[in-house]
């Protein structure tokens, strides 16, 4: 049997109509659409190879094509690919391509303790006094903004590039913040954060926005960008990987091991420390479920002795 690469033009179909299901009855957003997407391709071709019909896959079938995928894949990868392959054949079912969804009967794999990566204080603090070291810069005090606006807020990079003008309430220091599955929130601006975001403002912006009018795409930009509150260079809204670039630059040159993801860690993190409950932080995250919340309070031990030693009675007793 020849192997190939390439679906047929049904499967294609197929997984066109998936990601629209996705989209318009999940309501998942695009960076998750694409990842099941792509695990349903990688099935089809399965399929394809094997010479099985997706409407009658046997579980075992199913389990075959699942060992060949996660081959050298961790576990957290294995959970994102029983999830795509289970929505899929609900998806099936759903359009009755199929009358049972045999992933049910697949066991969810156990998930490695996973522990975000968590910057101390001190770091983030080298991190982002490093980006406005440069005053008369422009840019570079506008990427501080950003930067200092994502730990501020606990924001995701794609929430912060979001962002627009109407987004931001000086007066009351809230940002009115769009996560995932558009899910809305209020997220408060803490006082460096505010400054900076101020004058970003009132002496940055205006100029970025100025550079459009000298585009030659100039009404294309304010069309599409005139209400974006961080700006690139020409005016237009910046992107998820022109910040990511900038932010790599930076860490490279000062020795930090870290990502732009890492400054939500960090906020979430700070806040419990500080005496925050973990409620308040899922909240402030926009987590829907307080299990992903939750992670963060296996983070840090170093104040559990103390607190022992203080408030223990059994703190005082002496070891026969």
């Amino acid at each position: 049997m020849t192997k190939t690469n390439k679906l047929d033009s049904s499967s294609v179909e197929l997984v066109r109509n998936y990601d629209f299901y996705l989209d318009q009855e999940r309501r998942l957003d695009a960076k998750t659409r694409e990842v099941y997407t792509r695990e349903v391709e990688y099935l089809l071709l399965f399929c394809s190879n094997k010479g099985i019909d997706i409407s009658t896959m046997s579980i075992s079938e199913l389990e075959e094509a699942l060992l060949e995928r996660e081959k050298s894949l961790s576990s957290r990868t294995d959970s994102k690919i029983l999830s795509a392959i289970r929505s899929f054949f609900r998806f099936l079912v759903s359009e009755k391509i199929r009358k049972d969804n045999p992933a049910l009967l697949l066991d969810k794999p156990k998930n490695e303790e996973y522990l975000p990566y968590v910057l101390s204080r001190d770091a983030v603090n080298e991190l982002l006094s490093a980006f406005k070291k440069e005053e008369d810069d422009i840019l570079a005090f506008r990427d501080y903004t950003f930067f200092e606006l994502i730990y501020s807020c606990g924001l995701r990079i794609s929430e912060a590039v979001g962002l627009d003008i109407s987004s931001y309430d000086s007066e009351e220091s809230t940002l009115r913040v769009i996560g995932k599955r558009d899910k809305e929130r209020t997220c408060f601006v803490g006082s460096y954060a505010k400054q900076a975001l101020d004058r970003y403002l009132s002496e940055v912006r205006p100029i970025l926005l100025k550079a459009a009018d000298n585009s030659s795409r100039s009404y294309k930009l304010k069309r599409r960008d005139a209400n974006a509150l961080f700006l690139g260079r020409r005016g237009e809204r910046i992107t998820r990987q022109g910040m990511h670039k900038r932010f790599h630059s930076v860490v490279e040159e000062l020795g930090i091991e870290s990502t732009v993801h890492a400054l939500r860690h960090s906020f979430a993190t700070h806040l419990l420390e500080g005496g925050a409950g973990v409620r308040e932080v899922q909240e402030l995250l926009g987590h829907s479920d307080i299990q992903t919340t939750q992670i963060y309070t296996h983070l840090d031990t170093s104040g559990l002795k103390s607190a022992f030693d203080t408030f223990s009675p059994l703190a005082d007793i002496e070891e026969e």
